[in-house]
């Protein structure tokens, strides 16, 4: 089989990655409605625990879309005869994928792939002191020296989600997945 993709299982691909950017796409609306919502309000207003976790739900889900796009663009492994490989190339080159996209991240991969075994090592790792917050939406936390754990937060002032303390910019990531998303809807790709 030459390198690549056959091209009558291109269709197959893209089905694939589309239905990844459509699930994220839900939840990007989601936010840019609550994004709407906090500029009207100048930032004067409470976020309840169900919104709060929406908001948290939403983002997480964006992230695990991104991570399941990055799988079929940049596969772990090369594959008998380098198959997954050229099918990350011949991916790459259809959507336009530089190895800059910010969907590349192997690290924000492998913290949503194997979170159960990342909750596990966070939470086994030191003993947790200081402040636990399971969810948070707001602003950035200044702890005044004091360590704060947690679960899973948002940034709005940054716009940086955190999940079992590590950190990622969601509007690079958001603003690809509306790239891919605008070329699935402007083209037979």
């Amino acid at each position: 089989m030459p390198a690549g993709i056959w091209p009558p299982a291109i269709a197959f691909y893209m089905q694939c990655i589309r239905f990844h950017c459509e699930a994220a796409m839900l939840s990007i609306d989601f936010l840019a409605d609550f994004a709407s919502m906090t500029n009207e309000a100048d930032g004067n207003y409470e976020i309840g625990g169900e919104q709060q976790d929406a908001v948290l739900n939403h983002l997480q889900n964006i992230f695990v879309h991104a991570a399941a796009i990055s799988r079929y663009a940049w596969p772990s492994k090369a594959g008998k005869e380098n198959l997954h490989a050229n099918r990350g190339l011949e991916l790459k080159r259809l959507l336009e994928l530089s190895d800059e996209s910010p969907l590349r991240d192997r690290n924000l991969r492998n913290k949503l792939e194997h979170f159960d075994e990342n909750l596990d090592t966070y939470l086994n790792s030191k003993p947790i002191v200081g402040h636990v917050i399971p969810a948070y939406v707001g602003g950035t936390i200044n702890s005044q020296g004091v360590p704060v754990h947690l679960f899973r937060a948002f940034y709005v002032d940054t716009a940086v989600f955190e999940i079992l303390g590590h950190k990622f910019e969601a509007q690079p990531i958001v603003d690809e997945i509306c790239r891919l998303h605008s070329r699935f809807h402007a083209s037979a790709i």
